[in-house]
């Protein structure tokens, strides 16, 4: 199995040392945590206790609790009227996010330059490959998913603990918004950007690195940004919802 299809494996209840998680809410807070950063939750989609106490197998409890963290954590918003959501598009919000990624994530790549190992690297290119691959075909499914195996394998190859969980935090927030860059107008859009993120790994040039993820980060940024207003959660079947 290839590095990034390792990456690309689930984790359900088990935490980064293979070790399996003991509480039901700590296995759902996991699960609904990936799914955010995996960009499989859209800005404005409702999370229904019911509906996820079905799909976890569990009582409405452990499933109110792991929400309820991540409403703490600033990933999920509780609705007076509608309950538990994930944050709609919000300009000025993105804004801030994108600002912040950029010095932290920034950070993280001019670090992991002198760190990162050819395993490592490995992956980094399989997976921009991979993310070509879902264009060329037209696969859209887990392009966000792969995306996020590309910078998590740069941030962690910064060998700063303290920094990705920081970082994690910020994807809490992010990965949703990333569903935008999965329309098809803005499929093919910003490939440069991790070409030059690889040349800068390749050369060991920190600085450099530093700039080429922020300036990916600014560039999905700004075309967040521009289809806020637009923006409807896609529902299940494929279509788009109304306005709440």
């Amino acid at each position: 199995m290839s590095g990034l299809r390792k990456q690309l494996k689930p984790g359900l209840g088990a935490n980064a040392d293979g070790d399996n998680v003991v509480t039901a809410h700590a296995a759902i807070y996991e699960s609904l945590s990936a799914s955010l950063m995996n960009g499989d939750l859209q800005p404005g989609e409702r999370l229904v206790v019911r509906e996820l106490a079905d799909r976890f197998n569990t009582s409405a409890m452990p499933v109110r609790e792991a929400l309820r963290k991540l409403v703490t954590d600033g990933a999920l918003y509780d609705h007076p009227n509608r309950g538990v959501m994930v944050p709609a598009i919000d300009v000025a919000a993105v804004a801030d996010l994108v600002r912040v990624r950029c010095a932290i994530e920034g950070t993280a790549a001019e670090w992991a330059v002198s760190t990162i190992s050819k395993a490592e690297l490995e992956i980094v290119y399989e997976a921009n490959e991979a993310m070509q691959a879902c264009v060329d075909e037209e696969q859209v499914d887990d392009y966000l998913r792969i995306n996020k195996v590309l910078h998590f394998t740069i941030y962690r190859a910064a060998r700063s603990q303290e920094l990705n969980t920081i970082i994690e935090r910020l994807w809490l927030r992010a990965g949703p918004l990333l569903n935008v860059m999965r329309q098809e107008a803005t499929l093919k859009l910003g490939f440069d950007h991790h070409a030059e993120i690889i040349a800068a790994l390749k050369t060991a040039d920190g600085p450099r690195a530093r700039r080429a993820v922020a300036g990916d980060i600014s560039f999905a940024g700004d075309i967040i940004q521009r289809a806020a207003p637009y923006w409807r959660p896609a529902n299940r079947s494929g279509g788009r919802t109304p306005d709440a």
